[in-house]
């Protein structure tokens, strides 16, 4: 029995060190170089949406929108949509700014961000309006908005 192991035992070692060679004979002897910039990872695997609040459907590019009961964004024409950060620019209105905005809304330009991602869809978290004319006391109220994020 001894003579079929050694048989094996050679057989083996006439194929492993071939295959061994010609895995490693491909190798650069300086190694892997990479170069470039490195691609970022994608945000879009899922679909992004927004939701006004509970009960409320989910959306994606919203042509109006209404942020805590409080901030309406109407006239939205997206720049951005589904990456880490959505961009558009509309106009803003609402109870925090009566009555200077209640008969013409502001221009404004609208970043939403702070993706939450769930099971199959993702949903922006955070708001940032910036209006043109706003007093700065005002337009504090409209950096850092929480945005409604359904449990799934």
């Amino acid at each position: 029995m001894r003579p079929l192991n050694a048989t094996l035992a050679a057989a083996g070692l006439a194929l492993v060190v071939p295959l061994g060679l010609l895995l490693c004979g491909c190798a650069d002897p300086g190694g892997l170089r990479v170069t470039g910039p490195a691609e970022s990872p994608v945000a879009g695997t899922l679909p992004v949406e927004v939701v006004a609040g509970p009960g409320q459907p989910p959306v994606r590019r919203p042509a109006s929108f209404v942020i805590g009961g409080s901030v309406r964004l109407a006239g939205l024409r997206w720049l951005s949509w589904g990456g880490p950060r959505a961009e558009a620019t509309g106009e803003v209105s609402g109870d925090w700014c009566a009555p200077a905005c209640g008969e013409k809304p502001y221009p404004a330009r609208v970043v939403f961000a702070g993706l939450v991602r769930q099971d199959r869809f993702a949903y922006y978290g955070r708001a940032e309006v910036r209006a043109e004319g706003v007093p700065p006391e005002q337009h504090r109220e409209l950096r850092n908005l929480r945005l409604y994020v359904p449990r799934h």
